[in-house]
């Protein structure tokens, strides 16, 4: 053990990183951020909330990319409970459904 290093001091837990899979290798890139916000990151690795600056960029990144597609998915939605032929569409399946979960069954006594 190391002279300076406490046996008592104890790291805080930190999260696993996933590593990407060899078909998604990492890229060096170069971003600019405010101070404030690198400041915020930096406390963010020392509380042992995150690994890396890299880990927790690309973890902001992604969540950020996964909002994106939610919004995406939600304003698709939107537009096709709008499409008079796609809500036919669905109404049609919906009673060939309510078809298919009655065969079979005795009628209600």
């Amino acid at each position: 053990m190391h002279a300076s290093v406490s046996p008592n001091i104890v790291a805080p837990a930190r999260r696993r990183r996933r590593r990407s899979p060899s078909s998604d290798p990492l890229k060096k890139v170069t971003l600019q951020l405010s101070e404030s916000v690198l400041e915020a990151i930096k406390s963010v690795i020392e509380a042992g909330e995150a690994a890396s600056a890299n880990a927790f960029v690309e973890d902001a990144v992604r969540t950020k990319l996964r909002e994106r597609r939610r919004v995406k998915i939600y304003a698709a939605y939107e537009e096709a409970s709008r499409d008079p032929a796609f809500l036919r569409d669905m109404n049609a399946d919906l009673d060939a459904f309510d078809a298919t979960v009655a065969d079979g069954l005795s009628p209600a006594r």
